[in-house]
Parts: C-alpha cells; structure tokens; sequence
C-alpha cells in the first residue's frame, strides 16, 4: 500500500468477531477496579446532606475527631471550596443556540455545599479515617443544624411563578430552554383529518452499574504530582474540572482508569468526589481512597430520564403526519452538568425517522430538590422516542390502521434520503440524515418478528392476554468535537494503542486492537491497547454518547497511517533507498531490500543505524465534520398476566441501519445489553420521592432492576449502509437498543389489552393493568 496510508478497508480484522480480549482478565477474575485499589490508602467518607432542602446552620465534626484512627474532617471552608461550583461539561455551539433560542442558566452546583443544600445525599462534608470502619463510625459523630425550606419536586410546578426560587442568584428554577419550528404547523393543524394530543411522562431511571463509584488520589512531593484513579468514563475531563476549580496546572495531575465496572453515562460525569479527593491528597499527603456503596449509590450518583411531554400530532386521513408539536420539561433535579446535551438531545431527536413537513419544538430544564441527572444511555432520545412513538400509535388506532402500516407510510426511504432538517445539529453543522432507507428496516424486524407470531404465542401462554409493539428509532452517533489516539513501537517490533475513550467495560481491548492491526497490516497479536490516562495521552474527550468506535477507531486508524509514513521515512534513511518505499504487510520494502518494524524499532536504541533518531510514536487527532445518523425498528411480543397485570416480554427482535461492524458479536452485545436496560426502565425501574424531596428508593427492595429471566432472546438483523464521514465507515450501536424499547413495550401493552387503553407513561403501572383488565371484563 502507499506509504504514509493506513491500510484501506478490506477484509482484514475489522468485520471478524475476535473473541473479547478482556475476558481472559475479567472472568478469570483478575480484573483490578477502583476498589481492589485500596492498598496503602486511608478511608474516605462524606457527610451527606439529610435534608432535600435547608440552610446549613452549623456542623460540628468537633466529637468525630477525637475518635480513634480519625486523621481529619473538613468542610468546603477549610479546602478552600465554599462557594466554589462545579464547571459545566457541555455547551452547545452557536449555530445551534441562536437556531433554536437556547438559553443556560447559570448552574452553581458546588463542590461541597456549605450555605443551602438541595438534596439527600448531597455532600457537604468530609471526613479521613485509618479503615472505612472507623470512618463510618466517626461520621455518626457530626452534629448538623438545619433551617428546613420548602421542597419543590414537581419539574412542572418548578417552573411556575410561585414556586420557592432554589437557588438564590437565580430569579427561577429554569437551568435552560430551547425553541424552534418550522413549515406551518398551526395551519396544518387546522385542516388535518386528525389531531391526538397526549401527556408523556418518563420516570427517572439510570444506570445502576455493577461497580458503584470511586475514586483513589496521592500526591508525591518530590515529583509535584497528583495521581488520580477514578472509575470514570471521561478521565480527561475530571483532569480539566480539577485544575479548573484548583488551579493547578494539567501537567501536574495524572487521572487514569483502571477496569470499571460500568457506566452507561452514570460515570460519564464529573463529580464532587473525585474533586474533593484530589484537593485532600494534596493538602493532606496522605494516600486516599474513597469506595461509593450501594446505598449512596442509589441516592446521591447522577440519575436520568424524568421528562413530561405535551404533544399534539396531526395526520391526514391516510395517515400522513402533517405537523407534529411537543413541549417538554426535563427534571435535572438540583442540577445537571450536561443540561444543554439533555434537551438538546430530546428536542433534536423529537424529530424522528420520518417525515415530518412542519414542527414546534420547545424544551425546558427545571431544577428540583432531587439527585442531580447527567446523561444516561440515550440522554434525551429514548424519551423523545416514547413521545413520538406513542403519537403515532394513537394516530393510528384514531385511523383504524395498524401501527405497521403508519409508520410503513411515514418512514423515510431510499428515494428520501439524504434528509436534510432546518436546524443545525449541535456542533452547528447542518442536519442531514444519511441512511440509505429506513423503511427498510421496519420490512427487516416484521420478517424477524412478525405479527401473525403474537397468536402463536398467545396459544402457548392462555394465562396472558398477549400484544405485538413496534418502535422506531433515529440516532446521532459519533459526536465530536475530536478524539485522540497514541500508537507507539516497542522495541520488540510490537504495538502500544491508546485512545482518550476510556473503557467501561465495552471491548475497548479488542476493537482498538482490531482496528489498529488492520491499518497497519500486522498480525492482531502483535498490537496491545492499553486503557487512556492524561499522562500517556494528554488530550482527550472520553466514552460516551455512542461515540468511541466512530471516533476513536478513527483517531487510530489515522495515528497508524501517521506511524507508517513516519516508518518509511527511517526505513528509506537505514535501506539506502534511491526510490520510494513501499510497504506491505508489516514490511518495508525499497530497491530490492526489506525491513520490518523490530529491526526499525532497534535502530533507534543505543548502537542502532539511527541511533537518536527519535521514537516511533504517533499521537493523531481526529475531528469528524458531523455526526453519523443510526436507526433502527424494534419489535416485541409480550404478554400481560390477566389476573395480576403483570408484563413478560415473550419476543424480542431488533433490525438497525448500521455502518462498519468492528466486531459484529460487541455489537451485537451492545444491542441486547441496551434492549435489556431499556426494558428495565419501561417495567419496574422508578427513583421515586416523596412530596418532601425524601427518596423512597434508596435500596434494590424499592428500586427493581430486571432480572436476566425478565429479558428474552433478542433477536438482531444489521442492515450495513456506508458512511463517508469517518475514514473506517462505522456508526455508533451503544445507545442502539435501549431508545426504542419503552415506545415498542407501551404499543404493546396497548395490543394486549385490547381496550383502548393508552400506555403514556414509564415504568408501565402494573396495578392499572390490572384494574384495567377487571374493568374490562377480560376472561382471566
């Protein structure tokens, strides 16, 4: 191939389904997350707000000091951070502000609160102990007074002029807002054959990852260093708010991630934890460790999802969206670092795979006295989903026609696309949707799972009253503004890769591998990727919002062709070549002669042919021009228990517009395992409050995770459609399978009962079911 190219796409290791890398380590049980990481450290614990909404009137940690193997508590005034917020991880660009009117409030969500609380579970102080015991047993010691204020827990009523103002240099409770429209959307309104209007609400829901939170920080004097461990998606940007709030400089602080046990955009945040730890190691010296457990886990991580929408759909009498409108509010509870992303997401997303000629968009962030949100895989689309969806379904059974055949005559097709939308996407680039055709994949999940098999399983469940849904869904994927990527040799002749994605449990170890050992044309075994840290690559953005194989994959598939033009330059310089150098399957060839990558590696050392002539290491960074669009349809066969309302998901089956598969099996893995998470959210996942701001969901008593007898086979048919814009062709699948499930469980729900009856709201209420079902008179 020419030098100075990476290898060009062909059927190399990109497309096989390499066995995971990572589950030699991890099943075997040697896998080292945050927690195994405790030796030599003291124990960190907070202090915790117990209040949803007060002023703090006076801690005294005086009584937790004077226990045994107590080293110290601090509150925001002794580390310097009273008053000192947070900064915000996302901002739209202006193309897009000014497009949609977008305005952020100024969010002041402090590192420890010292003044005002505004959740249980907000930490306010901290305290250092020789183990975790005794620290747990210090912490009952402290003594805080409260001034109690009034709760606001209704995002809705949040926003309303009379509601108690949360934050004193706000005027409301509004963290931000977006509108826009286009085409004539009360016109069309006005003389179409049907208008549904409806109230969607999502109930908050998350993460809850295998591994909680945690985060380990040292400061070695001699070096001026400060490492910083943390099970984190987004290393780089914990480095940037460190140094941010601090002031140090970023070559002074090493964040790196060891195995994490999942994220899901929970870990993809920056937090007061890892902050706090950092500023006590250095200002203590002392080796710290702080371990989330379960319970602080469920009341104090950023949650996600609780979204009402206020919608109004109009269709013509074949069905024919016409204009579609959606008003909506996102609870952010006490704050949201990624706000701007949240809503923009939903508003951008509620546009969907079809057709829509006119449209009024708005969306509002309201701050509540709950846990703060950040993004939670999908972040604004599967909310935007259900409300679209469900739009759609009522138009339909309005009209008397199958939820098949609407969106048959809405979806987009080959003759529609390229797409172009009248707003710029949030990187400020217009959209333009470009799949090959949607309709497509609504043919490919009905020939997977088709409706005539909902009587076949109602014969072999007669206890359940049995319904077919169906979900489409339209993805963003591959958000910049760029990633990084370090490829280096080894002396060995082998390859080091790293990328700023850090992993959270996703096959970063063997889809990096894939991609680099492709480009460069050199046997698999001979590339190791090895997990990011600030030190090793400087620069970066992280993993999340089905980014990393996009651009990451990227960012080293460019790094490898840096690496083979900077090769070819040192093999010419060792072979004496008079022409050029050409290079093929690991060698390096010119006039007859040929060198490989261990010989090129050796004759930099000491004593080599170019002694001092400089390592092989290539770090590139890769900025795409846009996103990439993915979509999909989901379909599922359900059944609902006719006596007790319970739901059981009998049939699954999932058919997406996808590029380049690295690994078609992690994808495949990504697919099921976000279908699985989205049926949690749809059926029995619910972070409820009380009127009060008390969480009533502080244990897995309260909150239900599904079970893996809840999720079945799931059934998943990849349509390949090319992408020009990444060099590698791919598309983003992370967020994949979780957007469409809640909208797919609600149809058919609907189907199942048979009554008319109108899922508009998640995690589906078993107990209207049920009534649903006596009310109906349905032969239990």
């Amino acid at each position: 191939m020419a030098v100075g190219e990476a290898n060009p796409l062909s059927d190399g290791y990109i497309g096989q389904s390499v066995p995971r890398r990572e589950d030699q380590r991890l099943l075997a049980g040697r896998g080292r997350f945050l927690a195994d990481q405790a030796s030599g450290a003291h124990h960190v614990v907070f202090l915790r707000s117990s209040q949803a909404h007060a002023r703090i009137d006076r801690i005294d940690g005086s009584r937790a000091t004077e226990m045994p193997g107590v080293l110290g508590f601090f509150t925001a005034a002794e580390l310097d951070l009273e008053g000192v917020p947070i900064p915000l991880l996302t901002r739209p660009e202006v193309e897009f502000s000014d497009a949609t009117q977008c305005v952020l409030a100024e969010q002041r969500l402090p590192v420890l609160a010292s003044q005002r609380v505004h959740y249980i579970g907000q930490p306010i102080a901290v305290l250092i102990a020789e183990d975790r015991y005794r620290a747990e047993d210090a912490l009952e010691m402290v003594e805080v007074d409260y001034t109690p204020l009034p709760a606001v827990t209704d995002a809705e009523a949040a926003l309303q002029a009379d509601s108690p103002v949360l934050f004193d240099h706000l005027s409301g409770n509004e963290a931000a807002r977006l509108r826009y429209n286009f085409g004539d959307p009360a016109a069309a309104m006005a003389v179409a054959h049907r208008v549904v209007s409806g109230t969607y609400r999502m109930g908050r829901h998350g993460a809850v990852p295998l591994e909680c939170r945690g985060v380990r920080a040292e400061f070695d004097p001699r070096r001026g260093q400060l490492e910083v461990l943390t099970s984190t998606q987004v290393p780089h940007m914990v480095r940037k708010a460190i140094c941010g709030v601090t002031g140090w400089a970023p070559e002074d602080v090493t964040v790196s991630v060891p195995d994490v046990g999942g994220g899901f955009g929970t870990k993809a945040n920056v937090y007061s934890e890892e902050i706090v730890l950092a500023v006590l190691a250095r200002r203590t010296g002392h080796a710290l460790i702080w371990v989330e457990d379960r319970q602080e886990h469920l009341a104090a991580s950023a949650q996600g999802r609780d979204q009402v929408h206020h919608t109004r759909l109009a269709v013509d009498a074949d069905g024919h969206i016409l204009a579609w409108e959606d008003h909506f509010v996102v609870d952010i509870g006490a704050g949201s670092l990624w706000v701007a992303g949240i809503v923009a997401n939903t508003a951008i997303h509620l546009l969907g795979p079809y057709r829509v000629p006119a449209a009024d968009i708005s969306g509002r962030a309201a701050l509540t006295n709950k846990t703060l949100v950040a993004q939670y895989r999908g972040a604004g689309r599967p909310e935007a989903t259900f409300a679209l969806e469900r739009s759609l379904d009522a138009a339909a059974a309005e009209l008397g026609i199958s939820t098949a055949e609407i969106r048959r005559r809405n979806l987009l097709t080959a003759a529609d696309l390229p797409y172009s939308r009248p707003i710029p996407y949030r990187d400020g680039v217009p959209i333009v949707f470009d799949g090959a055709d949607y309709l497509a994949c609504l043919k490919a999940v009905t020939e997977e799972l088709p409706p005539s098999e909902a009587e076949l399983v109602a014969a072999e469940h007669p206890d359940h009253a049995v319904g077919y849904g169906l979900s489409s869904y339209l993805e963003a994927t591959g958000r910049g503004p760029h990633e990084t990527a370090r490829i280096r040799v080894l002396r060995s002749g082998e390859f080091e890769v790293t990328s700023g994605a850090a992993s959270a449990g996703q096959a970063h170890e063997t889809v990096f591998a894939q991609v680099a050992a492709d480009a460069l044309a050199v046997p698999l075994e001979a590339v190791r990727y090895v997990p990011a840290d600030t030190e090793r690559l400087p620069e970066g953005v992280g993993t999340f919002a089905s980014r990393s194989a996009i651009l990451a994959g990227s960012a080293i598939h460019q790094a490898a062709g840096e690496l083979v033009g900077l090769a070819a330059t040192r093999a010419a310089a060792l072979l004496g070549a008079s022409s050029g150098v050409e290079y093929a399957d690991g060698m390096f060839t010119a006039d007859g002669r040929s060198i490989g990558w261990r010989e090129l590696a050796q004759s930099q050392a000491v004593g080599g042919g170019l002694e001092g002539g400089g390592a092989l290491d290539v770090t590139a960074v890769f900025r795409p021009p846009t996103v990439t669009w993915t979509m999909g349809v989901h379909a599922v066969i359900l059944g609902v228990h006719r006596r007790t309302g319970i739901v059981t998901v009998l049939r699954y089956a999932v058919a997406h517009e996808g590029g380049r598969e690295i690994n078609p099996k992690v994808v495949e893995g990504q697919v099921i395992g976000g279908v699985a998470q989205g049926l949690g959210g749809a059926l029995f996942e619910q972070w409820s409050y009380s009127p009060a701001g008390q969480p009533l969901s502080t244990t897995f008593a309260a909150y239900h995770l599904p079970l893996s007898t809840d999720v079945p086979r799931v059934a998943v048919r990849h349509l390949h459609v090319d992408t020009p814009v990444n060099p590698i062709g791919v598309r983003g699948a992370g967020e994949s399978g979780t957007i469409a499930v809640y909208a797919a469980v609600a149809g058919a729900v609907d189907d199942a009962l048979g009554t008319g009856f109108h899922v508009s709201t998640t995690p589906i209420d078993t107990g209207a079911l049920c009534r649903e079902l006596d009310t109906a008179g349905v032969p239990v």
